[in-house]
């Protein structure tokens, strides 16, 4: 415990000095070392949450255990390999066909796993990896909607975000997928942007066609909220100078036949191979806008409630402050940050399903809001008799999101018990092999992961099927005292 606050206390001085010289270049105006700092911080906040020694409950097993899985086939998701008991493919912890997230960011672990093995790093890295790119692109979406400052310090928010930060450590629920999914949303509105703000010389450059095969990609990784792209990009196009219908509909055609070129050959390959699981997850998606999905029922203003949360107290100043600008200047830069925000508020609030993660699609857009609102205090700042109330006013603005990035990355030490399979020695991690199956243990989705065990389960056998196994010449076991025994009759009967 000790050695763990002194840890904690390293990272922190170590977050501290950095965010000095962060600030130290800003002012310098040396922003390509300032974002190479904002980079190094990220990085450094990211490995220190993703260092638990243990795959995560929700649902970073089950994404652990597809992803091996899919390294034998890459186009048959599956959770239970072997299947021994009664399935259900409706139940998502413990069905074969495993369709509760689309196909992209699993085969983005597989390939890790693939190169790394069956260990928390191959199902980690690929997610920091992905987070310091979301980071770059803030910068970039910062960059070219109002300047390098706004973009830097929307860079430096990411970087500390706290629910991503866990994101990325496999910590909350979605976690690998819901950062993959981000990411690429995010590089969907850099390419929506960069039609928008086409150079005379790139005329000939469709952006849009690359924003939509992103937008696609992003479908096969959280489906239909992909689609944000496309509105976002809208609101910034009927405010252009040049919108005309015509043009509207062309553009439309293409960003969406790009959407279509990746979204849709996986698509209809699993509702011709496997209908009634993909019709029925598709369907989901949609229902989860009238219908609770699994509980998670909230009232309207959930997202509203949860904003401070996620974003620091203050977050409710930095869009009242926003909006207002935004009627004083009525920019266009301004109305498509609003929409990024608003788009997913207003859908995902008036949908019956509602978890806190959902919102951290426009989490991109928050951080440039954000950094706008400092920028122009920054600027502020030396015209001003009021120094030390906007010093103030600066100080909350960054301390704020900076309490949840320690409370969240959990610098201090994980209060995290381990389960029982990652307790037991490594000696008996060795005897799980392809001839052998465990039964009544919760640990079951982990063994099948790290091991090369035939199957696991939480359930038992009946005793015919139990023979059964023992005739086949399979090795049944099951767990006592930390170590795997033979797992006997009279051990099922009392079950």
């Amino acid at each position: 415990m000790a050695n763990q606050i002194w840890i904690g206390i390293s990272v922190l001085l170590v977050c501290l000095i950095l965010s000095i010289l962060i600030w130290f270049n800003f002012k310098k105006k040396r922003f390509h070392l300032t974002l190479w700092l904002v980079l190094l911080l990220g990085v450094l906040l990211r490995i220190v949450a993703s260092t638990d020694s243990q795959l995560h409950l929700w649902d970073e097993r089950y994404h652990a255990l597809v992803a091996k899985n899919l390294i034998e086939h890459p186009l048959t998701p599956t959770l239970h390999e072997n299947l021994i008991l009664e399935h259900d493919d409706t139940n998502w912890v413990g069905g074969h066909i495993w369709t509760a997230k689309p196909i992209f960011p699993l085969w983005i672990m597989a390939g890790s796993i693939q190169i790394f093995g069956n260990n928390l790093l191959a199902i980690r890295l690929p997610s920091v990896i992905l987070s310091l790119m979301a980071i770059w692109l803030t910068f970039l979406i910062g960059k070219k909607l109002f300047n390098e400052r706004v973009g830097l310090i929307a860079a430096y928010f990411h970087a500390i975000n706290g629910l991503i930060i866990e994101l990325t450590g496999g910590r909350v629920s979605s976690d690998h997928v819901e950062m993959c999914f981000i990411v690429l949303v995010e590089l969907g509105i850099v390419f929506a942007l960069n039609d928008l703000f086409k150079q005379p010389q790139e005329k000939k450059k469709n952006w849009l066609f690359f924003a939509g095969l992103v937008a696609g990609l992003a479908f096969i990784s959280k489906w239909y909220p992909a689609l944000l792209v496309f509105p976002v990009w809208l609101v910034g196009y009927s405010l252009s100078d040049d919108f005309n219908w015509k043009s509207l509909l062309k553009k439309t055609s293409v960003f969406f036949l790009g959407f279509a070129l990746t979204a849709l050959p996986w698509t209809l390959y699993m509702l011709f191979n496997y209908p009634d699981e993909m019709f029925r997850i598709l369907f989901n998606a949609l229902f989860a806008y009238s219908e609770t999905v699994e509980d998670h029922s909230a009232p309207f203003y959930y997202y509203l409630y949860k904003l401070p949360i996620i974003f620091g107290e203050a977050i409710y100043f930095v869009l009242g402050f926003f909006i207002y600008r935004q009627y004083k200047v009525n920019r266009k830069t301004m109305w498509i940050i609003l929409a990024w925000i608003g788009i997913p508020l207003l859908i995902f609030s008036l949908a019956e399903t509602k978890r806190f993660t959902y919102i951290l699609i426009a989490a991109p857009a928050f951080f440039i809001a954000t950094a706008y609102l400092i920028n122009y205090l920054l600027e502020l700042l030396p015209q001003k008799k009021s120094k030390v109330w906007i010093g103030l006013a600066l100080l909350v603005l960054i301390l704020l999101p900076w309490r949840y990035a320690i409370e969240r990355t959990k610098m201090f030490g994980n209060n995290e018990e381990l389960t029982l399979f990652y307790k037991m020695e490594k000696t008996e991690w060795s005897r799980l092999n392809d001839k052998t199956i465990v039964f009544g243990t919760d640990d079951y989705i982990e063994m099948m992961f790290h091991t090369d065990v035939h199957a696991a389960y939480r359930k038992m056998p009946n005793l015919e099927l139990y023979n059964e196994l023992l005739a086949d010449g399979f090795v049944l076991l099951t767990i006592d005292e930390l170590k795997f025994i033979p797992l006997s009759a009279e051990r099922i009967n009392n079950f």
